[in-house]
């Protein structure tokens, strides 16, 4: 993974995607994510499962979550560079494969949470009686208006229970995620 030098600048235009550098370095030196999904599951495709990980928590940073929007990804150096990506997987690939793992890399992502908190010596604010606060709660997405498959106007998932997010400190890190169905995705018609 390419190392770069972050500084301050009152002169430079700054890409929308310079926090990529960041989310590769989150990934890649503060958490053993990699590690994990090469003992979980080998490679023995062409594309490998961190690649297609790695594509995918980085359309994820820049706010998308469509497979067809990692065909933009393709050719740009940055991006493969930031996240330490040998090879970007077309989207068929990336929506086939998360399909195929989902229920073996869900977990693993998961944990990286307090991994990456920890390692990187993120800063948790307890109450003033000391304890730290974990606020759990379900939510829904608003799919109205989707050409997504098997998704309804709140997405309350496949199996009937909306998802479940998990925030610790008052910083409210995220600390799990629990999608309503771990074995399948919404696919959008449309890829």
């Amino acid at each position: 993974m390419k190392r770069f030098i972050i500084e301050r600048s009152s002169d430079e235009f700054y890409t929308s995607h310079s926090g990529l550098a960041l989310v590769g370095l989150g990934i890649n030196r503060f958490t053993s994510l990699n590690a994990k999904l090469k003992k979980a599951l080998p490679d023995t495709k062409d594309i490998a499962n961190t690649d297609v990980i790695r594509s995918y928590l980085g359309l994820l940073s820049l706010g998308k979550s469509d497979f067809e929007a990692v065909s933009d990804m393709k050719d740009d150096k940055y991006f493969q560079q930031s996240l330490g990506i040998k090879a970007v997987p077309s989207p068929e690939t990336l929506r086939q494969r998360l399909d195929e793992t989902a229920t073996v890399f869900q977990p693993l992502v998961s944990s990286t949470y307090t991994e990456l908190i920890s390692n990187a010596k993120g800063k948790v604010t307890p109450l003033a009686i000391g304890h730290f606060a974990v606020d759990m709660d379900v939510f829904c997405m608003d799919n109205s208006g989707t050409k997504k498959e098997g998704c309804n106007h709140t997405y309350h998932g496949y199996d009937g229970y909306a998802p479940v997010a998990a925030y610790m400190g008052e910083e409210g890190w995220c600390i799990n995620l629990r999608p309503p169905d771990l074995g399948r995705f919404c696919h959008d018609t449309n890829s």
